[in-house]
């Protein structure tokens, strides 16, 4: 596991979105800096414990993530994420203005 968490406060375009993606590369979701993204996944995901969290490149990590299937109705316990600023995802070639899955604001 990588044991370093994600800069607070990223210098170099700190005003750029931030993009949740799933294990399949589904935007899931954009949020307005990586502590709202990384929250809006433990929640989506009913979250317990963030398993491993490793730095892909820049403004990039790959989260695998442990939930209580039971508690957020889901049939799986382990969830994959990958969370990265919109210069990563230039970078890798996806369309930033595609259209995320679940709407802007984080579920309640």
């Amino acid at each position: 596991m990588s044991q370093a968490a994600p800069p607070a406060n990223i210098a170099d375009g700190s005003d750029e979105p931030w993009y949740v993606y799933d294990r399949h590369a589904n935007l899931l979701y954009i949020a307005p800096t990586l502590a709202a993204a990384e929250s809006w996944a433990v929640t989506h995901w009913g979250v317990q414990e963030i398993a491993d969290r490793e730095q892909v490149d820049a403004h990039d990590y790959w989260y695998l993530l442990f939930a209580a299937p039971q508690e957020a109705g889901h049939t799986s316990r382990d969830f994959q994420a990958r969370i990265m600023r919109r210069d990563r995802v230039n970078a890798i070639g996806r369309d930033p203005s595609d259209s995320p899955r679940n709407p802007q604001q984080p579920p309640s």
